[in-house]
C-alpha cells in the first residue's frame, strides 16, 4: 500500500468528532420503550436511556424526552390495581360461575288449608244424642234449667289462603343446588254465632237458644255445662312457612325430550296454629257475670332427609313437569292451652304447656307448565299437594275436664296430646329468570 493511500484511511481527531456528530444527529432513539411479555394483567417495558428520569411520563408522552440522550437501561412494570386476596381465586371463579349458570323462580301461591272437619267444641253431654241440636239445659252451679241450648259442632275444610315461594338454584359440577323459602300467609277462620243470639227475644221457644260448652267431670262423662247467654266466639288463626335444600343431578340424557333428575335434600317445615273461644254470661239473674276464656295454641316444626325426583318433557317452546318428594320428618310440637274464669268469675288465667317428638311422615307433588319467552325468561302455572301426618291442631289438644278433687276444679281442663293428618293444596303461579 502507498504512503499516500496509508495517509487516506487514517483516522484522525477531526474525522473521528465529525463521526460522532454524525451519529447524534441520526437521532439515536433515547428512552424508547419495548413491549415485552409480563405477568397476567400487567405490562413490562424495556426502557433505554433516561428511563429513570422519564418513569411514568414518559409513557403517557414519548415526544417530552426526545432530547436526552444517554445510555441506561431500566426495565419497568405496570402492575394491575390490587382487588384483594380473593380476587381471580379459584373461589371467586367457582362463585362467578354459579351466578353466570343460576335460576330465580318468583312464586305466587292460593292455598286451600285442611280445616277442622266436625270438631265437637266440649264433650258429648250425657244422656243427650246429638247436642249439637237444642236441647234443655241447666246451670252448672245451681242445677237450674237455663233454656235451650247448643253446642258448637266447628266445620271448615276450605280455609282459602295465599302466600309466596321463591327459589334459587345454582349449578354445580354433575348437577345443581336449589334453596327455596316459603310462607302462607296468616288464615283467620271465624265460626259465626250471632244467628244463636239473635232470636232470644223471639216468641218462638225453639229459638230461645244459648250457648253452651260441657265439661267431663274427673274423666267421666257428664252433664255438666258452661252456659254463654250473651255472646260466644271463636276465632282459629292458621299460618304455614318453610324452607328447604336439594341437590338435584344432571339428566342422564340431556338435551330435549323426557328427563329425569333424582334429587336429595333437607326440609323444614314450621305449622302454627291459636284458637280462642270467649264466652260471655250475665249468670242469668241466679249467678254472677263471667267472661270465660278457652284458648289453645300449636306450633309445629317437621323436619328432615329428603328424597325425591324431578321429571319433565322439554321443547323448546315449553315445558311440562312433575316433581314429587318424600321427607322423612320429625315433629318437635310445642302445644298450650290456657283458661280464665272457666267456671267461676274468681278463676285465674291457668295456663299448661305440652312438648312432643313425633315422626311426621311428609309428602309434596308439585305439577307445573312453563312457557320459554327467551333464554333469560320464563313463565308458568302449577299445582301443588302437600301432605303432612302427626300435626297438632289447635282445635283438638283441649281436654275439656272439671277436676273436683282439686282446690280448683279449673285446673282439670288442660292441654292433651293429639294428633292428626294435615294437608294443603292449591295452585301456582310465577314467573323463572335465567342467567
Amino acid at each position: 500500500m502507498s504512503r499516500t493511500s496509508w495517509k487516506v484511511m487514517m483516522i484522525t481527531p477531526f474525522r473521528l468528532s465529525a463521526l460522532l456528530v454524525l451519529l447524534c444527529s441520526t437521532g439515536l432513539p433515547l428512552a424508547t420503550r419495548s413491549v415485552v411479555a409480563g405477568d397476567k394483567d400487567s405490562v413490562e417495558y424495556v426502557m433505554h436511556g433516561d428511563a429513570d428520569m422519564a418513569g411514568e411520563e414518559y409513557m403517557n408522552d414519548p415526544g417530552l424526552f426526545s432530547g436526552m440522550h444517554t445510555y441506561s437501561r431500566s426495565l419497568v412494570r405496570q402492575l394491575p390495581v390490587d382487588r384483594g386476596w380473593t380476587y381471580d381465586s379459584p373461589i371467586d371463579k367457582q362463585i362467578g360461575n354459579m351466578f353466570k349458570s343460576s335460576k330465580l323462580k318468583l312464586e305466587y301461591l292460593h292455598w286451600s288449608l285442611k280445616g277442622p272437619d266436625d270438631v265437637l267444641l266440649g264433650t258429648p253431654i250425657l244422656g243427650v244424642t246429638d247436642s249439637t241440636q237444642p236441647n234443655s239445659v241447666f246451670d252448672r252451679s245451681t242445677g237450674i234449667a237455663r233454656g235451650n241450648g247448643v253446642e258448637l259442632d266447628y266445620n271448615d275444610q276450605s280455609m282459602d289462603t295465599n302466600g309466596m315461594r321463591a327459589a334459587l338454584e345454582f349449578a354445580l359440577p354433575e348437577g345443581s343446588l336449589e334453596w327455596n323459602v316459603w310462607g302462607i300467609f296468616k288464615n283467620e277462620s271465624i265460626r259465626p254465632t250471632d244467628s244463636i243470639f239473635a232470636t232470644q227475644a223471639n216468641s218462638v221457644p225453639d229459638d230461645d237458644l244459648v250457648v253452651v260448652t260441657n265439661f267431663k267431670i274427673n274423666g267421666a262423662p257428664a252433664s255438666n255445662t258452661n252456659v254463654y247467654d250473651t255472646s260466644y266466639t271463636i276465632n282459629l288463626d292458621t299460618q304455614m312457612a318453610g324452607t328447604g335444600i336439594n341437590y338435584i343431578m344432571d339428566p342422564h340424557l340431556p338435551g330435549e325430550g323426557f328427563r329425569l333428575q333424582p334429587m336429595f335434600g333437607f326440609r323444614f317445615i314450621d305449622l302454627q296454629e291459636t284458637m280462642n273461644q270467649v264466652g260471655v254470661d250475665s249468670g242469668g239473674g241466679i249467678g254472677l257475670p263471667r267472661t270465660t276464656t278457652i284458648y289453645s295454641k300449636t306450633e309445629n316444626r317437621v323436619f328432615g332427609p329428603s328424597l325425591g325426583a324431578r321429571t319433565e318433557f322439554k321443547h323448546s317452546r315449553f315445558t311440562i313437569g312433575a316433581e314429587p318428594k318424600f321427607t322423612f320428618g320429625f315433629n318437635r310440637n310445642t302445644n298450650q292451652v290456657a283458661t280464665e274464669q272457666l267456671f267461676q268469675p274468681s278463676d285465674p288465667r291457668i295456663v299448661t304447656v305440652d312438648k312432643n317428638n313425633e315422626f311426621s311422615p311428609t309428602f309434596q307433588i308439585s305439577l307445573y307448565a312453563k312457557v320459554n319467552v327467551n333464554e333469560h325468561f320464563r313463565c308458568f302455572v302449577g299445582y301443588d299437594y302437600l301432605f303432612v301426618g302427626q300435626i297438632s291442631r289447635a282445635f283438638n289438644i283441649i281436654d275439656y275436664n272439671e277436676d273436683r278433687t282439686a282446690a280448683n276444679p279449673a285446673v282439670g281442663t288442660r292441654v292433651r296430646d293429639d294428633n292428626s293428618k294435615f294437608s294443603a293444596d292449591g295452585i301456582t303461579a310465577g314467573i323463572e329468570l335465567i342467567w
